[in-house]
């Protein structure tokens, strides 16, 4: 009776201890539940293209996709000129290919002028999700597909397009599904089609989805942000920003929790690219237009709240701090933000209120901020990635230049910081 309560126990924390960012693995965007924290030690400070290198991976086509790090490999997403779809397995020691499969083809279905996205976005800007034996990939098409990593096979497919109707968003379908448990998340945000669903990881088959139609003019509805699973008194519950709102859910039934808007922007452009984070109970959630200019808005929500609580628990909000696609890390109490054009901001999550303001450089920076190790990280486009000391000093520990075009979110792992460029991977261990 010891032995098998023992093993119930076990079981139980292995389960939990999967849902969680550990030492060794990074399976989805930010981590498993979407925090961009890692809890290691000793993470890299300096490098550059002569220095701190573990290796580098020329990588076919083009994307933005983050890499997904599962014990032994390192997984992205990329199209090539033909619009083929690809999904890549590189060997995480090495930094070779293991292989490469093709899944599908097609292109971005874009309202938007092409020159104001094409330079920068395709069909394979979502991230992949991987565990030791498969690897789950959404592309802009609709495409969600997925792999077994050890023969490359597609174990299944699903077209979300078909299934719950076309995109009608100005820059293209470009957010990340989420994996929790069996189930993966997917939100569709759109002046279209606008839900939440909810698949099996082993069939694709829906076990449920909500509707999200939320008030919000001209570009509003659209949305290009990834859900966030948010894990404290004992529970958890999927956060979703979008179309001037941000709501949680409730995981397993889908069943909506509670809803505040607050993220309308006065302009024609105004939308919401970054996603929602959340600890201390409250979520922060962003809002910004092309190009900045201080019109969006950093909204911060108590989040115990039930039904609409638009009026009853908005806790503070924060001008002309606000990102345009970076995503923003809460470390140790704090809020790190950074703008498109590389103002980076530090403030308490529970008030408001600003440590410092500093600017890292003239940007872009479009990555999601990373931390851990008292660390944040700020990764701009042109490959230079500022580490600053986390807490109210802000001070630069780093500046480090690598060569390429980065707007995918890095990813750490076992002391190693991984870069995807357009069309190469880096592995990162640091300079000694």
């Amino acid at each position: 009776m010891k032995h098998t309560v023992l093993k119930i126990v076990l079981a139980g924390l292995a389960i939990c201890w999967g849902s969680v960012s550990s030492a060794d693995v990074w399976p989805q965007l930010r981590g498993s539940t979407g925090d961009g924290i890692s809890r290691e030690k000793n993470l890299p400070v300096k490098w550059s293209a002569d220095s701190g290198i573990a290796w580098t991976c020329d990588l076919p086509g083009r994307a933005n996709s983050s890499p997904a790090v599962t014990a032994n490999r390192i997984d992205v997403t990329s199209q090539t000129e033909d619009n083929a779809l690809w999904v890549i397995s590189v060997d995480r020691k090495t930094g070779k290919i293991l292989k490469q499969t093709k899944v599908g083809t097609g292109t971005l279905e874009a309202k938007a002028d092409p020159k104001l996205w094409a330079h920068r976005h395709n069909a394979a800007t979502p991230s992949p999700i991987a565990d030791d034996e498969h690897i789950w990939a959404f592309f802009g098409t609709g495409l969600l597909v997925c792999v077994e990593a050890k023969s490359g096979n597609v174990t299944w497919k699903k077209d979300l397009v078909a299934d719950y109707g076309k995109y009608d968003v100005s820059f293209g379908m470009g957010s990340t599904p989420r994996l929790w448990g069996d189930l993966i998340y997917v939100a569709c945000m759109t002046k279209g089609p606008s839900y939440v669903v909810a698949l099996n990881k082993q069939t694709g088959k829906e076990v449920w989805k909500s509707d999200r139609k939320l008030p919000a003019a001209d570009d509003g509805p659209d949305a290009y942000s990834t859900p966030f699973v948010w894990q404290h008194d004992g529970r958890a519950e999927l956060l979703v920003s979008g179309s001037d709102h941000v709501n949680s859910y409730d995981l397993k039934s889908g069943k909506q929790n509670w809803v505040s808007d607050g993220l309308t922007v006065k302009s024609l452009y105004g939308r919401v690219i970054a996603s929602p984070v959340a600890a201390d109970g409250i979520v922060v959630a962003t809002s910004a237009s092309p190009g900045g200019g201080g019109l969006g808005h950093v909204l911060a929500v108590k989040g115990d709240g039930q039904g609409d609580v638009s009026r009853s628990h908005q806790l503070w909000r924060l001008p002309k701090t606000t990102p345009d696609s970076s995503t923003p890390v809460v470390f140790d109490g704090k809020v790190y933000l950074t703008t498109d054009s590389g103002i980076a901001t530090c403030a308490d999550i529970k008030t408001g209120e600003q440590f410092w303001q500093k600017r890292l450089g003239t940007g872009p920076f479009h990555a999601g901020l990373v931390a851990g190790d008292g660390k944040v990280y700020a990764l701009g486009i042109d490959g230079k990635c500022v580490v600053l000391e986390a807490g109210v000093s802000g001070k630069v520990l780093s500046e480090n230049q690598l060569a390429g075009t980065f707007y995918a979110t890095p990813a750490i792992s076992d002391g190693v910081i991984y870069l995807r460029a357009y069309e190469r991977l880096y592995a990162i261990s640091g300079a000694k």
